[in-house]
């Protein structure tokens, strides 16, 4: 009977293969070591840099936030990327998260950022919570003021389209101005009147009016926007002396002239005024006449002269 012959194998991996198999245990910490090192080469070789240049800048592209409302009529996050420089900033840096939450708060149409979150493949996701206006202050006065405040703005460089009377100024419920440009005539009709004779905003876009007054009846318009579809409110106007009154007393013309005194601002009423909630009861009851002071109970009223 013929013997078998071993016959030499001619394929290296094989061979190489078959003996580190028949090995001590020992060779086999070889394998682990061998694809660390030849891991840490690949990455060193190619994949850094090819990292480094796909995650060098923030694409806003990647970049997605709540759904504005309906006043929100830009781009966001392209105004924001845009006026923060947010292109020098790179999703691997340690403070992105909270970079992007100080650049998006930035913004005048963002009250709060309430989460920042970096998914997968780059992307960022972004919960915001935006202001909505309430009102618009109309700039209000006499002839020769509204005069001045034509020039003052003329010579700033802003045209002044029908005059001074018919500019507006949209609020939030916090009295924060908002921004201008996107707001149309048609929203100015829509949201409430705040009318104080000869006032002007000293703050800017994103920060409170500047006059106590405005802002105390912009917390006004902040509540009544709540019974809008019950009763029209068109004006929200300022009785008495400022320097008199510490707390501002407010008055209402609803879309039908009727004129009400509400006095004053939710949360700051004065002894023996009726509190908030029982007057948007009358309000929305309709328990109310021309002239009628909402502080006082409807058995208690008098018309005011």
């Amino acid at each position: 009977m013929a013997q078998r012959t071993e016959q030499t194998d001619h394929r290296p991996i094989r061979r190489l293969l078959r003996r580190l198999i028949k090995a001590p245990a020992a060779w086999s910490l070889i394998w682990p070591m061998l694809l660390l090192v030849g891991s840490y080469a690949a990455y060193t070789r190619w994949y850094s840099d090819y990292f480094a240049e796909k995650y060098s800048s923030l694409d806003p592209q990647l970049v997605t936030v709540t759904e504005p409302h309906e006043y929100v009529r830009m781009n966001l996050v392209e105004e924001v990327y845009r006026e923060t420089r947010l292109s020098d900033l790179s999703p691997l840096d340690r403070q992105a998260t909270a970079k992007l939450a100080e650049a998006f708060s930035s913004h005048p149409w963002v009250k709060h950022v309430h989460s920042v979150r970096k998914l997968p493949g780059g992307a960022i996701d972004i919960e915001l919570d935006y202001r909505l206006p309430v009102a618009v202050f109309h700039l209000t006065g006499e002839s020769s003021w509204l005069r001045e405040i034509e020039a003052y703005l003329t010579n700033l460089g802003y045209s002044i389209h029908g005059g001074a009377d018919k500019l507006f100024f949209p609020l939030d419920g916090e009295g924060v101005m908002l921004p201008t440009d996107q707001m149309t005539l048609a929203d100015t009709q829509e949201l409430i009147h705040i009318e104080v004779s000869e006032v002007f905003p000293t703050g800017n876009e994103g920060t409170p009016f500047g006059d106590r007054r405005v802002e105390s009846a912009a917390l006004l318009a902040k509540l009544l926007a709540a019974i809008k579809d019950q009763i029209r409110v068109a004006t929200i106007t300022v009785k008495g002396d400022p320097r008199i009154n510490m707390v501002p007393q407010l008055e209402l013309i609803t879309g039908n002239n009727t004129q009400l005194i509400w006095g004053s601002p939710p949360g700051m009423e004065q002894p023996g005024e009726r509190g908030a909630r029982e007057k948007l009861t009358d309000l929305i009851s309709g328990n109310f006449a021309n002239f009628a002071d909402l502080r006082v109970a409807a058995q208690s009223r008098r018309p005011v002269q």
